[in-house]
């Protein structure tokens, strides 16, 4: 009798260490799931950030080659200017100074060519496969058109403009999401238009800044 006791006792002592291996085992097993998640998240996140570092980058250059360009057509058209003054001048010799300082203080009449517009685009396969840069006035300067129709083309041809600046709220917004889980990779072109209308006053505003 004595010798059955002591067989339950180790039955049941056996019984609970099994219990708790188990226990163990699925704790370790949802605390891996959990590291593997969160791993995962995080080259999301990583990815993401590539990402906008890639277009920082991208911005920045076709922002010198803008301001290289500008120069470059300010300096074409003094010359042409001073030219036409060096002809007002042969003309009317005693108002030569008045002649010069009527020119560099009036407002220019001609069309002004635009420079120094760039802004980010996402097309329609989204974030973060679909990003570029686009120096909207260049594409103006080359087709001969206004900036705003430029813009306006690429809307139509169902891709999302952006400031340097708003998309670096966007990406920050995106970051944090995926990192708690809220939003997983990629992001499609419409649920970016969802996210910016949630967000319209932060996003919005930069935007409307540079058009």
């Amino acid at each position: 009798m004595e010798s059955l006791k002591t067989f339950r006792s180790q039955v049941e002592a056996m019984q609970s260490q099994a219990k708790k291996l188990i226990e163990t085992g699925l704790a370790s097993n949802a605390l891996f799931a959990g590291e593997e998640t969160r791993l995962s998240r995080e080259d999301e996140a990583s990815s993401l950030i590539a990402v906008y570092r890639a277009i920082a980058e991208e911005s920045q250059r076709l922002k010198r080659v803008e301001a290289s360009a500008s120069r470059g057509y300010s300096q074409a058209s003094l010359v042409l200017s001073l030219s036409e003054l060096a002809v007002t001048a042969i003309v009317s010799k005693g108002k030569r100074l008045s002649s010069i300082t009527d020119y560099l203080l009036r407002e220019p009449t001609d069309k002004q060519q635009p420079f120094g517009l760039v802004m980010v685009c996402i097309g329609p396969r989204g974030l973060p496969e679909d990003a570029g840069v686009v120096s909207i006035s260049q594409l103006a300067r080359e087709s001969n058109r206004h900036q705003p129709e430029i813009m306006n083309k690429l809307r139509d041809d169902a891709y999302l403009l952006f400031s340097e600046e708003a998309f670096c709220l966007l990406i920050d917004r995106l970051i944090s999401d995926v990192r708690e889980g809220r939003l997983r990779l990629p992001v499609s072109r419409d649920k970016l238009v969802e996210i910016t209308g949630l967000n319209k006053q932060k996003l919005r505003a930069k935007i409307i800044e540079v058009e």
